[in-house]
């Protein structure tokens, strides 16, 4: 268990502490929080300048307080890595937007489906960014052609029931977690 005191961060008047300036603190065989909740590619990113330029340039959320942090730390599985920021886009431009202003502070990011991996996969100390909320939509379906063109957050089974319903047509694989699951985080 960790024991670690935040320290009120001056910026934002908060508790709040940056992943990168967790205090050294050994878990075991000289592991340090250091090495747990950084990477890297994630020691030296300014979160905060990074929180503040997508406020101001994309229209879907921007969530880098601790308790969305937290919500994005884990998924299905055992793992745990507390990402930078958590970024829930609108459009696809802010999808855009997300990837070139993380490259602009060299940050890694990491596309999130429904969180249903159980290897870890959708957990990284990166900027996260979920499409499931509202990049989700069908935008095309063709009986003629057996195809379907959609945005990366849509749930299967919302896929699934529109195309049974409407063209007849289904879509092949069935993971148990068929009822939440992405089908961007799928592929």
């Amino acid at each position: 268990m960790l024991d670690q005191k935040l320290k009120p961060d001056k910026t934002h008047g908060s508790h709040r502490q940056s992943v990168a300036n967790l205090p050294p603190s050994p878990i075991a065989d000289g592991i340090t929080n250091e090495h747990r909740f950084s990477t890297p590619q994630s020691k030296n990113v300014d979160a905060t300048a990074i929180e503040q330029e997508l406020k101001a340039a994309i229209e879907g959320e921007v969530r880098f307080d601790d308790g969305s942090r937290a919500l994005y730390a884990t998924d299905a599985s055992n793992y745990r890595q507390i990402p930078i920021g958590v970024v829930l886009p609108k459009t696809e431009e802010d999808i855009i937007q997300t990837v070139a202003i993380c490259k602009k502070y060299s940050a890694p990011v990491l596309m999130r489906g429904g969180g249903t991996s159980l290897a870890g996969q959708c957990c990284n100390v990166a900027v996260v960014m979920d499409c499931s909320k509202y990049y989700n939509r069908i935008l095309r379906m063709s009986k003629e052609e057996k195809t379907v063109t959609i945005q990366t957050g849509i749930v299967l089974d919302d896929m699934r029931h529109t195309t049974e319903r409407e063209i007849g047509l289904t879509f092949g694989p069935d993971p148990a977690t068929h009822n939440h699951c992405t089908l961007g985080g799928m592929l």
